[in-house]
């Protein structure tokens, strides 16, 4: 049976049962720890570790994946933006600049909590030490509409972002 027909078997019978429906996402790196973490410079040089899980061959994610993937808010400020151009860099002046920065870090981050290292951070869930999930920690940065605050958050998960890289040994910390 096809995996859309078991699917939709699955959501019928739940539906019938009375039993809430939750859509998965991609199951993502179940490693977590405080010890390890790539920068965005790994990243933009090494699209081909993009990977889902670590027995995977084809990223799941390439330099041309929607930047809204990681937060529907990167459109108020970075319309159009991908992956790719999140890990170029960039920033400037006001509420447009802070984005940048944060697109940067936030995809490191979002790439980190996909493959298998001891990252602090979970896409979707909560990560190590209580640490709020990925989307929640950008999305509400985001909607703040606070330039210092956007910037807080870019911090916080650069400092994560550079803890080491344990990918492609000590020339990509």
């Amino acid at each position: 049976m096809g995996k859309l027909r078991v699917l939709a078997a699955v959501t019928v019978v739940a539906v019938a049962l009375g039993v809430a429906v939750v859509a998965l996402s991609p199951a993502g790196a179940t490693t977590s720890g405080t010890t390890e973490g790539c920068t965005p410079g790994f990243w933009k040089n090494h699209p081909a570790a993009w990977l889902e899980r670590p027995t995977d061959t084809t990223p799941v994610y390439t330099p041309s994946t929607p930047l809204t993937t990681i937060s529907a808010s990167f459109s108020t400020y970075l319309p159009g933006w991908t992956f790719g151009q999140a890990l170029q860099g960039g920033g400037g002046p006001g509420l447009t600049g802070a984005a940048a920065i944060l697109a940067r870090a936030a995809t490191a981050a979002w790439l980190n909590a996909t493959v298998e290292i001891a990252y602090p951070y979970r896409r979707y869930q909560t990560g190590e030490g209580g640490r709020p999930s990925l989307v929640s920690l950008v999305t509400t940065a985001l909607d703040s509409g606070d330039r210092s605050r956007i910037l807080a958050v870019a911090t916080t998960l650069d400092n994560a972002n550079n803890l080491g890289c344990p990918l492609g040994g000590p020339a990509t910390r």
